[in-house]
């Protein structure tokens, strides 16, 4: 079964139902990454994700278990390696290890119907995909505390008050437009950190071949 179609500069997560991140998944996905060459903005979509497949997590040993998160690990970082600006686009429930997954991306857009949680500590989990990791770089403490611990439901705007996501909306930037898009997203986007200003403008300079704006060195 393939979970993940590649049209052009953009990659569909559809496995036909609840678009789970089963081993199979995420080996798959990670095959994926890696067979992209250099280009513009990458952008992956999908319409829900309720993260790891539980299933087949009950059935692990520990050492299964030891590897599935690796696996998740290295797929994960093989997204934050891509030499390009990369989006994630979020058009309903991103759950659990969905949420890590997006996490990956430069930039995160969502539908108004969206809704993002992290139940792992109502499960009695902990994620191993390092999304605890990257949340750090994306969101301030409290709120990572908060997903994390307390286990809220996020809608769409709430999660965009929270940092978790860049823009509501469908997000398709136009590809001239990317450079002033980033600026106008740095100059209101008060969450995001020196690591990642840098690493947007790296990104936009590898695309557009800019140096590195002084104000972001």
């Amino acid at each position: 079964m393939q979970r993940f179609r590649v049209d052009g500069d953009t990659i569909t997560f559809d496995d036909g139902g609840m678009n789970l991140l089963s081993s199979d998944a995420l080996r798959e996905l990670r095959d994926v990454v890696r067979a992209i060459g250099a280009g513009g903005p990458l952008h992956f979509r999908m319409t829900r994700a309720a993260g790891a497949d539980m299933s087949e997590m009950a059935q692990f040993s520990a050492r299964d278990a030891e590897e599935f998160a690796q696996l998740g690990q290295e797929t994960f970082a093989a997204i934050e390696r891509l030499p390009m600006l990369t989006v994630a686009h979020v058009d309903g429930d991103c759950f659990g290890g969905a949420l890590d997954l997006i996490l990956a991306f430069d930039l995160r857009f969502a539908s108004e119907r969206s809704r993002f949680s992290h139940p792992g500590a109502k499960l009695g989990i902990v994620t191993g995909f390092g999304g605890t990791s990257r949340w750090r770089r994306v969101i301030d403490a409290a709120n990572a505390r908060r997903l994390f611990l307390a286990n809220p439901i996020l809608d769409a705007r709430e999660a965009l008050d929270a940092g978790l996501i860049d823009a509501i909306g469908e997000g398709r930037v136009p590809e001239g437009e990317w450079v002033p898009f980033v600026k106008e997203l740095v100059r209101h986007h008060d969450t995001l950190t020196q690591s990642q200003l840098t690493l947007l403008a790296e990104r936009l300079g590898a695309l557009y071949d800019w140096g590195i704006p002084r104000r972001w060195e």
